[in-house]
């Protein structure tokens, strides 16, 4: 009868299947690095808008606007979008999260708040609105692919 077959020294497509997991492993870690590193700024953004106070609370209500400028410009290269407000910043929100929210009445008030005519004038179910319709472009928008 012949000797059992040894668990050690394993054959050598063992070593290669060794390698080629240590490789998948530190190919998936950079990875979801690299991804958590670039979302960095929406979970930042996310934060300070939790913090927000209604526009009657005081005068920190046009940070949402400037906030949703900030992430933007995170995001996109600045020619694309610095230049943009009003109706192009709306449209620019509403293609880049797949929604109609900006366009269809959040960006009138984000426009009063942006811009400082009215803050006062702003309601509480505009104001949550708003935020509700910043929240979701934050966590939905699609930045532009990089390289890696």
């Amino acid at each position: 009868m012949p000797a059992p077959v040894p668990l050690w020294p394993p054959a050598p497509g063992w070593y290669l299947v060794l390698a080629l997991s240590v490789l998948l492993a530190a190919w998936l870690l950079r990875r979801a690095w690299l991804r958590q590193r670039r979302n960095r700024y929406r979970k930042q953004a996310l934060a300070a808008l939790s913090r927000l106070d209604p526009p009657a609370a005081g005068s920190d209500a046009h940070r949402l606007a400037e906030l949703l400028k900030r992430a933007a410009l995170t995001a996109w290269p600045r020619s694309e979008i610095a230049a943009l407000s009003g109706a192009a910043w709306h449209r620019f929100l509403d293609r880049t999260a797949a929604s109609d929210r900006f366009s269809r009445g959040a960006g009138a008030t984000l426009d009063r708040l942006a811009y400082g005519d009215g803050e006062g004038a702003v309601s509480e179910t505009d104001w949550l609105e708003l935020k509700s319709a910043a929240e979701h472009w934050l966590k939905r928008h699609r930045a532009p692919a990089e390289g890696g």
